[in-house]
This record gives structure tokens, sequence and C-alpha cells, in this order.
């Protein structure tokens, strides 16, 4: 009989126990609770300002921009700047909410973890915008070789302004990664070499494909210094005609029948009969 009576006094004690554990840690429950909604509902409000803000002064258009000038897939870019930078307000308030909230559940291992992500979060987010700014970079300098090689009728410039994007896309990212604090000391080794060769590859090769550009540009400073337009020449035996236009590497040839566009260097190279250019 003793023994039950000692069981149950056992097992009294256990609730009684148990009961006021819970009722010292309900206080602290309902605190977090309150804290996490709280938060919730800030990083929300602010999360959805910002965005407004963001969208008011047309920052989706940057994205658009970016894709239009590096010739990305749109699909690659299914959030827009605005929904990036206001989600990233959103985590970092909601994140802060929740180290208040285990710290007043007593979790300090769960707080002091979510701290350190925070605190990652700023580096992170640097790197991001290292990577958006040299893409955008990357871009253009690819669209002002594509324009430029175009001009003067290069073939080959489409797939070499591809090129240096490329390279410098590559440069970018290890730059982003360093900055996010990754070591990228022997990738960028790697880099290294790979792009002093490729460098030293491109360049050969253009110069050698663009000898027949480079001539022709520096012809046209000669043609331009010694011949005029609305000036008739003749060009050996077989064409004459009068000069209707000359660009960095042609000169337009209007002759009896259909216009002939003729590389400078060819007035250099070849026997030219010229009439008197006359006086402005």
């Amino acid at each position: 009989m003793n023994t039950i009576k000692e069981w149950g006094q056992v097992v009294q004690n256990s609730f009684m126990e148990f009961w006021e554990k819970l009722v010292d840690v309900l206080p602290h429950i309902f605190g977090a609770l309150i804290l996490l909604i709280v938060g919730w509902g800030i990083a929300k409000v602010t999360a959805f300002v910002i965005k407004k803000i963001l969208v008011s002064i047309k920052l989706d258009q940057l994205g658009e921009k970016l894709v239009e000038t590096t010739s990305l897939d749109p699909g690659l870019l299914n959030v827009t700047p605005s929904q990036l930078i206001s989600k990233f307000v959103y985590w970092a308030i909601l994140l802060l909410f929740f180290i208040s909230a285990s710290d007043t559940l007593g979790w300090t291992m769960v707080s002091e973890s979510i701290n350190t992500l925070l605190n990652y979060l700023p580096q992170l987010f640097s790197s991001l915008v290292v990577f958006v700014v040299g893409l955008y970079i990357a871009g253009f300098v690819k669209q002002f070789l594509n324009t430029a090689f175009n001009s003067i009728g290069l073939a080959a410039g489409t797939v070499i302004s591809k090129i240096v994007f490329y390279i410098i896309l590559l440069i970018v990212a290890t730059t982003a990664l360093d900055q996010a604090g990754i070591d990228t000391s022997l990738i960028t080794a790697n880099i290294t070499i790979i792009l002093g060769g490729l460098l030293l590859a491109f360049a050969i090769a253009f110069g050698y494909s663009s000898r027949e550009v480079f001539a022709n540009i520096i012809s046209s400073l000669y043609v331009r210094n010694n011949f005029k337009e609305g000036q008739k020449i003749q060009i050996g035996e077989d064409i004459a005609g009068i000069i209707k236009k000359i660009d960095a590497i042609h000169v337009t040839l209007q002759t009896e029948g259909d216009d002939i566009l003729l590389p400078t260097q060819v007035l250099i190279s070849k026997k030219v009969n010229r009439a008197p250019i006359e006086p402005d």
C-alpha cells in the first residue's frame, strides 16, 4: 500500500513540475509568437512599400535592358529587380525578429546561427551588385564592339564581340565570388593562364583576318587627301566613273551603268587617272 502511495506521489510531483515549467515557459512562447507576427507584418509592409517605390522609378526596365544588351535568355530572369530587392528586405527584417524570438525562448544556438546568416547577407548582396553591374558593362562593351566592327565591315565582328563579352563576364563572376567571401585564388590562377592563351590566339587570328580591313582604313587617309567626291577618275583600262562617296574602307564609284563599291587600297595599288579637283 505504501508503495502505491509513493508511486502516486512521484507521478503527482512529476505533473506539478511539468506544470510549473509550462507556466514559466508559456509567456516566453507567447512573446516569441507575438514578435514573429509583428515582424512578419512589418516585413510585409516594408517589402510592399519598397517594391512600389522601385516600380515607380522604373527599376524593372533596367532588367529588361540587361536582357537586351547581353542577349540573355529572358527565361533566366523570372524575377524582376524590384521583386528581388523587396524579397531581400522582407527576409532580412524577418530574420531580425527570428533572432529576437529565439533570444526570448532562450535558444542561444539558433539565435547565433541566424545572426551569422544575417551578418553575411550584406556581403552576399554586394557581390550580387558587383555581378549585375559587371554584366551591364560587359553588355555595353559587346554592343560597342559589335557596332564598331560592323561599321568597318568586319565579318567576324559579332563573334569577336561575343568572345570579349564572355571574357569580361568570367572576370566579373570571379570578382563577385571573391566579394562573397569564396576563395577564388585557384580559379583566378587558372583563368589567367587560359585567358592569356585565348587573348594571344585571338590577337594573332584577328590581326591576320583583318589585315585587308586595316589596309583599306589606312588607304582611306591617303584617298581622302588626294581625291574628292564628285571627281571623275579612271582606274586601269576598264573602270571609269565619278566618285560618289568615300568612307573608312570603300569608295563608291558611279559609272555609266551601276554604282561600284571598291576597296580604298585599289586607288593606291593601281594606276588612277583623275580629273583636276575643282576648288570649293
